[in-house]
């Protein structure tokens, strides 16, 4: 065991002076010292000193915590070859001095701002982010990545370039730049309303139209393209260093290469502010290359920190940061919110949304309300407009999404709750009418309290080890708890600062609190129900509010709230106090996609092999027939038909809609199947007499929970065909 000093055990006094500290092989601290005369001691055993890595350079002002065998590789640190003394001492006399001159330290900034897209009055705007978890990571810069890469790897990558194999586009797009250059920039979006809607999946957008276009090749300089076609394995690996700015695009692209050649550590988590904005520092050497920098987000779910943001580092890393320039980062996550959620002040119990992005004042809650869609009315009570800017069909912007599977209902308290006389809430559901909006029955319209379901807020508080910062997340219970005769649930304050939550000053939590949790599944079946909040004393007495306590997003500026109204408040004659209501359409059925077997002159296809004999092309139709349908008519669909491999749209064989009636082309019979015939020569086209076809059928349920679009919902179905002359 090595010997101790009390030079090597007193507190550090000078923020430059000397640390050393010895790592196994695979990167674990195993011990740490100072200089004592020249000399290092450890307290390790030879034999774990000796197969050790040990790094000596001056101590950061922030301290040696969270330096990991990289991040010591990246300093400018001196490496001794690990030769004991008879001591088991290490000897540092021999410190290069063109490396202490490299170890004067200086601060770097690093700032940016958080943003996410959404569509607000017909227009794409960029709002802020706020309360996200900005992660900052250092690259490992390629000088020091490069020789432990395996020659073999080397030699792949040359091969690669000199084959001049084409680019894929990356998915998703760079966003923001730093290959700005070599990536096409996505146009404006298309408004499709006034509402603000965050950016729904891609149907055949820019996204994927981009990642259809001609991939492009590699173009080098000439001399550096003969150089790499005459190296050796060494030889490349220099050019791959000396040229490292033509490559870094290309290797952005080629993921195989990527688990050789990057990797990060974090140097600090930092929070975005109610701008979006986030500022964080760390310290670096003076002669020390310029820092490679990537960053991630986290963003709170459910009281979770969940990422949100995490795009490949290849394609994303700043290389080369200036220290100050400004980050900008934006997000496409449908679970994050539109705004940044101020307290604000007064008694007012502001109902925002079902879910993250279902806005409670864009639900339907007039009972006659409907469209005319293919010719059939289709009624609307209950359902919203959250992410139909994109649907085709007449629907953009239409109340035609039914709610399904787990509701997250979230409010926003002010700051005058809770107060002496209102503590608790609770919420309540009824159903009104079944899913045909069929009258329900006695028993079912009776209203039963949402009382069972434990709820809590998170919220977090900054742990700081050294230069990084950390974020715990803990839990303020809301409930239930029995107050006199009821079950009720906690309004939390405004803060989480306080002694009553957190008692901590660096405790921050979303001003939007998830106040119940509905599984609609478990409700009284599908139909139209009404949700009510009601408000209670701590001796579970229910309290009257005002009118103007109950609010809702103006459906025209969703950033402000207004009084509810009376279409959200249960009138008088029913209940004296008025308690806010939501009607809300629950649907949880799946919808169908059947495709028949073809018809041609009264013969069907056969089912094992698919062929059907025409009688004369000019004479003879084939007719489709396929069921697309939803007990409620919740869906939408299209049906397309194309013949072998050829990109000839069969245009008068294909339609889409929604599944409530007839579209173009095709005719809905009474018994729900869509029917069509098609000329026989219009679908062989350019073949002489015979070819194949595939039929595809694909019903889209428009079914959401508030925060995404349900997959679960939607049917598919697939088929094949041939024509050929008797």
């Amino acid at each position: 065991m090595a010997k101790k000093t009390a030079s090597r055990e007193k507190a550090k006094t000078n923020p430059n002076e000397l640390v050393a500290l010895a790592f196994s092989k695979d990167g674990q601290l195993l011990a740490r010292t100072r200089p004592d005369n020249d000399k290092l001691y450890f307290d390790l055993k030879p034999e774990q000193l000796r197969y050790a890595r040990v790094f000596v350079f001056p101590e950061p002002p922030a301290g040696i915590e969270g330096i990991t065998l990289a991040k010591a590789e990246r300093l400018q640190a001196y490496e001794p070859a690990i030769k004991l003394g008879p001591n088991n001492e290490l000897d540092i006399s021999r410190i290069p001095g063109k490396i202490i001159q490299r170890w004067l330290w200086y601060r770097c900034c690093a700032r940016g701002r958080v943003t996410k897209r959404f569509l607000i009055d017909g227009l794409w705007q960029d709002m802020p982010v706020c309360n996200a978890i900005v992660h900052i990571c250092e690259v490992d810069p390629i000088l020091i990545v490069l020789p432990r890469v395996p020659d073999w790897v080397i030699d792949r990558f040359r091969d690669v370039v000199l084959e001049r194999i084409p680019i894929p586009i990356p998915e998703p797009i760079p966003d923001p730049p730093p290959f700005e250059a070599f990536v096409p920039i996505p146009p404006r979006p298309f408004s499709f309303g006034n509402s603000i809607q965050p950016l729904a999946r891609p149907l055949g957008g820019v996204q994927q139209q981009l990642s259809l276009q001609a991939a492009p090749n590699i173009e080098l300089p000439q001399e550096v393209r003969l150089k790499l076609g005459n190296a050796d394995t060494n030889q490349a690996r220099n050019l791959l260093v000396e040229h490292i700015d033509l490559f870094r695009p290309y290797l952005c692209r080629w993921p195989w290469f990527w688990p050789w050649l990057y990797r990060c550590d974090e140097i600090t988590t930092v929070r975005t502010d109610f701008n979006g904005r986030f500022e964080a520092c760390f310290w670096r050497q003076i002669f020390e290359e310029k820092a490679d920098l990537y960053f991630w987000v986290e963003y709170e779910i459910d009281g979770v920190p969940t990422t949100v943001y995490r795009p490949s580092i290849p394609c994303h890393t700043y290389w080369d940061y200036e220290c100050g320039d400004e980050v900008s980062i934006r997000i496409t996550d449908p679970r994050v919110p539109f705004g940044c959620q101020q307290p604000i002040s007064g008694q007012i119990a502001w109902v925002k949304t079902i879910g993250w992005g279902a806005n409670v004042s864009h639900i339907e809650q007039n009972s006659g309300a409907s469209i005319i869609q293919q010719g059939q009315t289709f009624q609307t009570v209950g359902l919203t407009d959250y992410a139909t800017a994109g649907l085709g069909f007449g629907l953009a912007n239409q109340k035609v999404r039914p709610f399904a599977d787990s509701l997250k209902f979230i409010v926003q308290f002010g700051s005058g709750f809770p107060s002496s006389s209102v503590t608790h809430y609770r919420w309540s559901y009824r159903k009104t009418h079944n899913d045909k909006l069929v009258p329900a029955s006695a028993s079912e319209q009776a209203w039963t309290p949402l009382d069972q379901r434990t709820m809590s807020k998170a919220y977090t508080i900054e742990v700081t080890s050294g230069a990084i910062t950390t974020f715990e997340t803990r839990y303020f219970p809301l409930g239930p708890f029995s107050i006199g005769s009821v079950n009720a649930y906690k309004i939390p304050p405004v803060s989480p600062k306080g002694s009553d939550v957190g008692n901590d000053p660096t405790a921050e939590w979303d001003q939007n609190t998830i106040t119940m949790i509905v599984d609609s599944s478990s409700l009284k079946g599908d139909g139209l129900y009404e949700f009510k909040l009601e408000f209670f004393n701590t001796a579970g007495v229910r309290q009257n509010v005002a009118d103007t306590v109950n609010q809702i997003s103006n459906p025209a500026n969703l950033g402000q709230s207004q009084p509810a109204g009376s279409d959200y408040l249960l009138p008088a004659v029913e209940d004296l106090f008025k308690p806010f209501r939501m009607k809300v359409r629950i649907d949880n059925q799946k919808s169908t996609a059947q495709i028949y077997t073809v018809l041609v002159d009264g013969k069907a296809s056969s089912t094992e092999c698919g062929f059907v004999q025409y009688d004369n092309k000019g004479t003879s139709d084939v007719n489709f027939r396929f069921r697309a349908s939803h007990p409620n008519d919740f869906a939408t669909f299209s049906f397309n038909v194309a013949r072998g491999n050829s990109a000839d749209p069969l245009s008068n064989a294909d339609t889409s809609g929604m599944v409530v009636g007839s579209t173009a082309n095709y005719t809905l019979g009474v018994d729900g199947i869509y029917r069509n015939a098609v000329n026989v020569g219009y679908l062989l086209g350019p073949c002489p007499d015979k070819a194949a076809f595939a039929e595809h059928l694909y019903v889209d349920g428009l079914h959401t929970n508030g925060t995404s679009i349900l997959d679960s919902f939607d049917a598919s179905a697939l088929a094949a065909f041939a024509l050929e002359p008797k």
